[in-house]
């Protein structure tokens, strides 16, 4: 069934985003409490101690992240516009998606700026590394005059250092929750504007192969989990609508079961595994008439 264990909570409470695993390490980038922030910070598992990181140079949340040959490339993303921002960008909406690629070097500590994705500005967007690229997957445009989701898939070469399109989704999707084992990315849950709006369908893309198959689906339909790997099983925690699941796929058999609930249940939260453990970080939950609740909470499942 599985056990949550209380670790020391991130410095910044927020929710938003993208948990990366490098070594002992795991870094929690941007995200948002009522404003996006830059803050990226480092723990350190075996002292179980976080560090300030150098800040992220493109301030989003709801963005994608994962790391290839020691670099960490961050993907798309929204940004919360202060009032000072509408002025400035001509756009008078709460947020403003983008379109920026962003890598750190984990050796040099520093930022660099990419090309930008060509198929235009989303958040909501999964991150994956597989076959030593970047794989961008779905999203919401968040256009306040055309704001749907998209079933795009860009692929970023970072040695030729160019886009390409990849298979499109079964169904336009955004918050979706991508992992990739074995050269083989699985893709679960999200939002799609059919009904049912949350959606449980598992998808597999082997890249050689070049199409989306169909899996089984998740107990739970949810979109903006927590997802991580252990040991041939993709683990999935929280989600909107705001839950507390933990529900646990083995690729061997194909089949789902049901893991501990989370203590708090929340959406919009990082997960990452270190030498076998398995961590899941921040996000947010829901107070009747009051928003929402940032979380800078840190525990570690034990399966």
């Amino acid at each position: 069934m599985g056990e949550w264990l209380e670790r020391r909570g991130m410095q910044r409470p927020r929710h938003d985003l993208a948990a990366v695993a490098v070594e002992n390490r795991i870094f929690a980038i941007s995200g948002a409490d009522d404003l996006t922030v830059h803050d990226v910070e480092m723990y350190e598992v075996g002292s179980q101690t976080w560090f300030p990181a150098p800040p992220i140079p493109t301030a989003r949340g709801w963005l994608g992240a994962d790391i290839i040959d020691g670099k960490i490339y961050v993907a798309g993303g929204k940004t919360i516009q202060t009032e000072e921002m509408r002025r400035r960008t001509g756009v008078d909406y709460h947020f403003i998606s983008r379109d920026d690629l962003e890598v750190f070097d984990v050796r040099t500590q520093r930022w660099s700026v990419l090309e930008p994705m060509p198929r235009g500005h989303r958040a909501g967007v999964a991150v994956t590394a597989c076959g030593g690229k970047i794989w961008v997957i779905g999203g919401n445009t968040m256009d306040p005059a055309d704001q749907r989701q998209v079933d795009t898939v860009e692929i970023y070469d970072p040695v030729k250092a160019e886009w390409s399109d990849g298979p499109a989704l079964p169904r336009p999707t955004q918050g979706i929750n991508v992992a990739t084992v074995d050269g083989i990315i699985y893709a679960v849950g999200g939002v799609a504007s059919e009904e049912p709006q949350f959606r449980s369908e598992l998808f597999v893309l082997d890249p050689q192969v070049g199409k989306w198959e169909p899996l089984a689906p998740q107990p739970t339909g949810r979109e903006s989990s927590g997802i991580t790997v252990l040991d041939g099983r993709i683990y999935t925690f929280g989600g909107r609508p705001i839950s507390g699941a933990t529900e646990v796929y083995d690729i061997a058999s194909d089949s789902w079961e049901i893991g501990m609930p989370m203590p708090v249940g929340c959406a919009w939260l990082g997960a990452a595994t270190v030498g076998g453990q398995i961590f899941v970080m921040g996000g947010a939950y829901g107070l009747p008439g009051e928003g929402y609740k940032w979380l800078h909470d840190m525990r570690e499942y034990v399966p």
